[in-house]
């Protein structure tokens, strides 16, 4: 009966030993390591310093809230960087959960991805996790360095041979909104759907640049890093099935699309419209209306500068 009572006695004691040496190394998880010295790492030369009604600019790697995660992927995405690490607040216990959301929500991402400088945005973004509130984000970028590299020289070498000397800012953005739909043809084999799984350039800045060819990404892209260039406060604006460029010009949130501006025709001629260039919402919505589309449907709680 010792014997016995003894080894209860052991078998508690090592129970003991074992669950404290857990809530031990759960703490050291929780409290040491968690807390370590992270900071966001340094901006790229295409970080914007503008926070926008959906998502601000932070250094904050300890979030409380599902904004300060949003905050997060923003600033992560908008400095340029391929990875971020940061640690859950102790406090904010559903902080896993709301992560997990976020990643499987498209359109808060899209989002995210359309307000930053489309040489910033990424073609894969992966999130892991822990029970201890670490969170990794791993960032796969559409353009390489080569790809920045030809596509800033190409539109250098665009704007030198068609500005002229008092060119104002409107007169830019209605020339390179002109050359680049003289200059390119719609690809209709490819759709906004299937771009991410098509191996054709259709998608982004170098097949509209390179190949004259572009699905509505492409022209949006090219767009947005024109605008970008010349200083000029912009970002992409998307729907379920389009996606375009909205401008701040004048005091006003303006609209450009230039992919309707240059319509495919059924007998193949090259059209050049400006129905779509430095337009606001009501009038977009009236030019959809007209047409019976709605295409230019976007959620205005995500893109809220343009909802006015």
């Amino acid at each position: 009966m010792k014997k016995f009572l003894t080894f209860l006695f052991l078998v508690g004691i090592l129970f003991l030993t074992f669950n404290y040496r857990d809530k031990i190394v759960g703490y050291t998880m929780k409290n040491f390591i968690d807390k370590g010295n992270l900071v966001m790492g340094d901006a790229n030369s295409y970080f914007k310093d503008i926070d926008y009604a959906f998502v601000q600019n932070t250094d904050n790697l300890s979030p409380s809230n599902q904004q300060d995660l949003l905050n997060i992927i923003y600033t992560t995405l908008n400095k340029g960087l391929d990875e971020i690490t940061f640690y859950c607040d102790d406090h904010y216990e559903s902080c896993i959960d709301d992560v997990s959301r976020i990643a499987d929500n498209s359109d808060y991402l899209s989002t995210i991805n359309n307000l930053v400088h489309p040489y910033n945005s990424y073609k894969n973004i992966y999130f892991t996790m822990n029970n201890y509130g670490r969170v990794n984000i791993k960032i796969k970028k559409i353009y390489s360095d080569s790809d920045i590299l030809l596509i800033n020289n190409e539109i250098k070498r665009i704007t030198s041979s068609i500005f002229y000397d008092g060119v104002t800012d409107y007169d830019k953005i209605k020339l390179f909104h002109d050359y680049i739909i003289n200059n390119t043809v719609y690809d209709d084999t490819v759709s906004l759907e299937n771009q991410v799984y098509s191996d054709t350039n259709s998608s982004n800045a170098m097949g509209l640049l390179f190949e004259g060819r572009a699905i509505c990404s492409g022209y949006s892209d090219t767009m947005a890093i024109f605008l970008s260039s010349e200083g000029f406060n912009n970002y992409k604006i998307s729907s379920d099935e389009h996606i375009w460029n909205l401008i701040y010009y004048n005091d006003k949130w303006l609209h450009i699309d230039a992919t309707w501006d240059d319509p495919v025709t059924s007998d193949g001629s090259n059209v050049l419209y400006s129905d779509f260039l430095l337009i606001d919402t009501n009038k977009l919505n009236e030019l959809e209306l007209k047409l019976n589309k709605s295409e230019h449907d976007f959620d205005k709680s995500l893109y809220i500068e343009a909802s006015y």
